[in-house]
C-alpha cells in the first residue's frame, strides 16, 4: 500500500526547501553544554525523517528531550531535572543549553534560538529546572543580527529569536503499554501487604480470606466484566460506583484500521479503542481486535500491536507541522513491521508536513533512509558523545554491533589489485564504513569476470562492485540500456563487445536460431544495466602502475603500459630480494611499497572516492 522507497524518494526531492515546505522546521540543533554531549556537537536535520543511531547511553534520548523542549511553551525540564542522587552541574556562568536553527520569514534566513536552564520562581516556589529562551551569545558562535532601529520582525523579541511555535508529539515506545500489561506485569498485587486487614475464617480446617480479590488474576476477571459492559454499550456511558468507566470508546476508522493492518501485516476486520480507569485505577488503553478467526483483547495481543495502534492513532490525530519524536519505535516489532512503520512515517511527513526524529538500535529502521538522515553517535576520548553528520546504513549497522549482512563485496582481477583496494579502503575516514567492504580476487582475470562471473552476479545482488584494471576500459561510460530503443535490440551484442569488451555467456533456453531470442535481449539489457551500475576500473592501467607512481618509481616510458609496469615492479622486488622474485613475492612487495607511500598517491585517493561513491549509491 505504501512503498517506502517511493516515499523516501519524494522527500529527497525537497532538498534545500525543507524550511519552506515544513512549518517551523528545525534545521539543526547544537550543544555548547548539554548533558553528556561533546561541547559543540551539532546535528543537521537535512531530511524530514531523521534517525539517531548509537549505543545505549550515547545521548540519543537526551537529544530527543532537547528537541521536545525547543518549541514555544515546551520544556526539556520535564525529562531532565536535578535530584540529590543525580544533580545537574552548571559551569561558572555557563548553564546547560542548546541552540537550534529555524527559518524566519521576516528576516528571510535561518536564525538561531538559544534555550538555557535557569532558576526561576514560579507558582509560588523556586524552580531550578526551568528552560527559557535567552539572548544571543557570541561566545556560542551565535550571530547578533543588525536590525534597523524601529523595525519590528515577527518572531524577534528585543535581543533574541523566539522559539518556534509548533505542536510536539513525543512517544516513548518502551512505555506504550496496554492497560492489561501495565497492571499485570508492573502493577501492585492486590493481596500484597493486606495482612491482618483480611478477616480470617476457618473452612474445612484451613484459613480463608473474606476478600474476593486476592490476586491480579482476580482483579482482571472482575474488571473484564466491567470492560465487557463498556464494549457492549459502544460508548462511554457505563459507570461503576458513580464514576464513568471509560473516557474513550470507539472503533478505529477505516483509514486507521487500514494503516494498522498494513504495518502489522495483519488483516483486521475491526479494532476498538478504549481508554478506561480499570485495573486498580491505573487504567490506560485496551484494544479489542477482530479478525476472520475471532476476537481478542490486548491481554492476548502482542505488545507490538498495541504500540503500533497507539502510535498510528496519535500521529493521524496530530496537527499539520507537528514535531514528532519517537524513542525506539522498533520495540516489539518484527523487521517487516519496522520497515512498514517507517514507510507510514515518511508518507505522513510528506502529507502533513510533520518533522520526524527517532532514536533506534534497529538496522531495519534505517536501511532505506539516505545517508544524511542517519546521525551516528560515537564516544570521544573524554567519554562525551558527538555525532557523525551522515552515515551509510551499512556503516551504521557496524556501529550497532551487527556482524552479518550490510556488506559490499569488491571483486578484482588479482592478488595485488586486492591489496591496492585494501589500501584505498584504509584511507576512508569513517572506520565503520571501512568495515563494510570485503575484497576478493577471482581466478581467470578480466575475461572470466566479464564473460562468466557477471552473468551470475547480476542475478544475485546489487551490493557488489567489480573493479578491473584500467587497461580493460573501452569507453568512458557504458551506454545505459534504457537509452537504447527497442528498434536497436539487434545492436545490443555489439554494444557489449565494443563498450565492455565482453562476450558474456547467458543461460538461455535452446531452440532454433541458437536460443530464445527474447531471453537473449532481456539478458543483454540486464547485463548492460548491471555493468553501468556495478563495474568500474582502478585509475591506472594496472595495480602495479599505481604502486610505482605512489613510490615515485615510475618510468614515464612505461606509463599506461601494463606489461611494462608489471615487469618494472618485479625487477624492483627481485633487486630487493637479491634474487628473482616470484609472482606472489612481487605482489607482497608491491603492497608493502604502496603502504609506505600511500600518502603520496592521488590515484589511491581517487580509488577510495570510487568506493565511497558506490557505497552512497546503494541501499539495502
Amino acid at each position: 500500500m505504501i512503498v517506502l522507497r517511493d516515499e523516501v524518494r519524494q522527500l529527497e526531492g525537497l532538498r534545500g526547501e525543507l524550511h519552506k515546505v515544513f512549518p517551523a522546521y528545525i534545521t539543526h540543533i547544537r550543544f555548547p553544554r548539554y548533558k553528556n554531549m561533546a561541547p559543540g556537537a551539532r546535528i543537521d536535520l537535512d531530511f524530514p525523517v531523521t534517525a539517531l543511531v548509537g549505543a545505549n547511553g550515547s545521548g540519543k534520548t537526551s537529544v530527543l528531550n532537547a528537541l521536545y523542549g525547543a518549541p514555544m511553551r515546551q520544556s526539556t525540564g520535564e525529562f531532565w531535572f536535578s535530584t540529590k542522587v543525580d544533580p545537574i552541574e552548571e559551569g561558572e556562568g555557563s548553564p546547560n543549553r542548546f541552540i537550534y536553527g529555524h527559518y524566519n520569514s521576516g528576516h528571510k534566513q535561518i536564525v538561531e534560538t538559544r534555550k538555557a536552564r535557569v532558576r526561576k520562581f514560579r507558582n509560588g516556589r523556586d524552580d531550578p529546572n526551568y528552560w527559557e529562551p535567552t539572548k544571543e551569545a557570541p561566545g556560542d558562535d551565535m550571530i547578533v543580527p543588525t536590525i534597523p532601529a524601529g523595525k519590528a520582525i515577527h518572531g524577534r523579541s528585543k535581543d533574541r529569536w523566539n522559539p518556534v511555535n509548533r505542536p510536539v508529539l513525543y512517544i516513548n515506545f518502551r512505555k506504550e503499554l496496554s492497560a492489561f500489561d501495565k497492571y499485570f506485569y508492573f502493577g501492585k498485587d492486590p493481596a500484597a501487604g493486606s495482612g491482618a486487614a483480611d478477616t480470617a475464617k476457618q473452612k474445612d480446617g484451613k484459613a480463608t480470606s473474606s476478600r474476593r480479590i486476592l490476586t491480579k488474576m482476580d482483579q482482571v476477571r472482575r474488571d473484564a466484566g466491567l470492560l465487557a459492559k463498556v464494549i457492549a454499550a459502544n460508548d462511554t456511558s457505563e459507570t461503576y460506583r458513580n464514576r464513568k468507566i471509560a473516557t474513550e470508546n470507539r472503533l478505529l476508522t477505516a483509514e486507521e484500521l487500514k494503516i494498522v493492518s498494513f504495518i502489522l501485516g495483519r488483516d483486521y476486520a475491526e479494532a476498538r479503542w478504549i481508554r478506561h480507569r480499570l485495573f486498580k485505577g491505573d487504567g490506560g488503553v485496551s484494544i479489542i481486535f477482530k479478525t476472520e478467526h475471532g476476537r481478542y483483547s490486548e491481554a492476548f495481543a502482542g505488545s507490538g500491536e498495541v504500540a503500533v495502534t497507539s502510535c498510528v492513532l496519535q500521529i493521524m490525530r496530530a496537527k499539520k507541522g507537528t514535531l514528532v519524536l519517537l524513542d525506539e519505535p522498533e520495540v516489539s516489532l518484527h523487521p517487516g513491521a519496522q520497515e512498514r512503520l517507517l514507510a507510514f512515517l515518511a508518507q505522513t511527513a510528506r502529507r502533513m508536513q510533520i518533522q520526524v526524529v527517532f532514536s533506534t538500535h534497529s538496522p531495519h529502521f534505517i536501511a532505506a533512509l539516505p545517508d544524511e538522515a542517519i546521525k551516528s553517535f560515537f564516544q570521544m576520548p573524554d567519554g562525551s558523545f558527538s555525532v557523525i553528520a551522515a552515515t551509510h546504513p551499512y556503516a551504521a549497522f557496524r556501529r550497532l554491533g551487527a556482524t552479518g549482512g550490510g556488506e559490499v563485496l569488491v571483486i578484482v582481477e588479482d592478488r595485488l589489485a586486492q591489496g591496492v583496494v585494501g589500501q584505498a579502503i584504509s584511507m576512508i575516514v569513517d572506520e565503520a564504513a571501512r568495515k563494510v567492504f570485503r575484497v576478493e580476487f577471482v581466478s581467470g582475470g578480466a575475461a572470466s569476470i566479464l564473460n562468466i562471473r557477471i552473468p551470475v552476479f547480476m542475478d544475485q545482488a546489487d551490493e557488489m562492485l567489480v573493479l578491473l584494471d584500467g587497461d580493460q576500459r573501452k569507453v568512458d561510460k557504458v551506454q545505459d540500456p534504457d537509452e537504447i530503443p527497442v528498434s536497436k535490440n539487434g545492436t545490443l551484442e555489439k554494444t557489449i563487445v565494443d563498450q565492455v569488451g565482453a562476450t558474456p555467456s547467458f543461460l538461455i533456453d535452446g531452440g532454433t536460431g541458437g536460443g530464445n531470442a527474447k531471453q537473449k535481449i532481456r539478458a543483454r539489457r540486464k547485463y548492460l544495466s548491471w555493468v553501468c551500475n556495478n563495474l568500474d576500473y582502478i585509475p591506472t592501467s594496472c595495480p602495479e602502475e599505481l604502486v610505482l607512481r605512489a613510490a615515485n618509481n615510475m618510468l614515464e616510458a612505461d606509463a599506461g603500459n601494463a606489461q611494462q609496469c608489471k615487469a618494472r615492479l618485479q625487477a624492483l622486488a627481485s633487486e630487493t630480494l637479491v634474487r628473482e622474485a616470484s609472482s606472489e613475492e612481487t605482489d607482497n612487495f608491491g603492497e608493502l611499497l604502496l603502504g609506505l607511500n600511500k600518502a603520496n598517491s592521488p590515484e589511491l585517493v581517487e580509488l577510495a572516492s570510487k568506493l565511497t561513491s558506490f557505497l552512497a549509491r546503494i541501499k539495502p
